[in-house]
């Protein structure tokens, strides 16, 4: 349960109240100061994430709820690019422009901050109702409870741990699996209903807001507006290992939130 030294990691510029589904990865490689994010490997990037796994997680959010409403376009930033960061992300926004769905990687190598590589895959729900505004204008059915179930929140946790440890992890290094570790690699995954650093009232988000948490039963800690579970494991997992793994740290992580009914098998 300890949260990693990188978990609030590009996070500074929060205008809306959002859920950020997060994987943020650990990777104390010997030797990683001597690293730079390659040309290639980043055009490669480029041209991979329209079709990656991370892109199909999104767009299958609103095709579940009747859209097909893509993640098929990324663009560099919001975060900074150089040789030794990179940050890319896709914006599904609602009709006159509110966004409604989003998604970025991000990755940094170790600096004054940290000695390790860093890496990030976020899914973040930036607004209900323009997600709904989105849904309806691409012809989906109205329905009065768009928000996702756990299962679909552990998919998406999922997806982003094997962008995070892996793709990235490939990015920067090319060939991961050659790289010495100083120490054992992690990734931390967060669930974080987030609120406007606006200076207005308003009424503070909860997980509960964007997630129905009801499979889970029930827990006696009241307004729920972050969870998180680290996990000490290798970068490269067989598909199905990860989603095992998965399951079994949320499960761990919501009986430590006080979902004590909480089992794999609902995840």
């Amino acid at each position: 349960m300890d949260m990693t030294r990188s978990a609030g990691y590009w996070t500074s510029d929060r205008t809306v109240q959002q859920l950020r589904l997060r994987a943020v990865g650990t990777l104390p490689w010997a030797d990683a100061g001597e690293l730079a994010i390659a040309a290639q490997r980043r055009l490669d990037l480029e041209q991979d994430l329209p079709v990656s796994h991370l892109a199909s997680v999104v767009t299958t959010l609103s095709r579940r709820r009747g859209a097909d409403l893509r993640a098929a376009v990324w663009r560099r930033g919001p975060n900074r690019n150089a040789l030794d960061a990179l940050s890319y992300s896709s914006v599904i926004t609602a009709p006159g422009g509110p966004a409604a769905l989003s998604a970025e990687v991000m990755a940094a190598l170790p600096g004054a901050m940290d000695s390790s590589v860093v890496t990030c895959a976020d899914v973040r729900l930036e607004d209900l109702d323009a997600w709904a505004g989105a849904l309806a204008a691409s012809g989906a059915r109205p329905r009065q409870d768009i928000r996702l179930p756990v299962e679909e929140a552990a998919e998406v946790l999922t997806v982003a741990w094997q962008t995070a440890t892996e793709r990235l992890a490939a990015v920067i290094a090319g060939d991961p699996a050659r790289m010495r570790w100083a120490h054992p690699p992690a990734v931390e995954l967060r669930l974080t209903a987030e609120a406007r650093y606006d200076g207005a009232p308003h009424r503070q988000p909860e997980l509960s807001d964007y997630i129905d948490m009801s499979s889970l039963g029930h827990t006696d800690r009241g307004q729920i507006r972050e969870m998180a579970v680290t996990i000490t494991a290798p970068p490269q997992l067989d598909p199905g290992e990860r989603r095992t793994q998965a399951r079994k740290a949320l499960t761990y992580m919501a009986r430590q939130f006080g979902f004590l009914e909480a089992a794999a098998n609902r995840l």
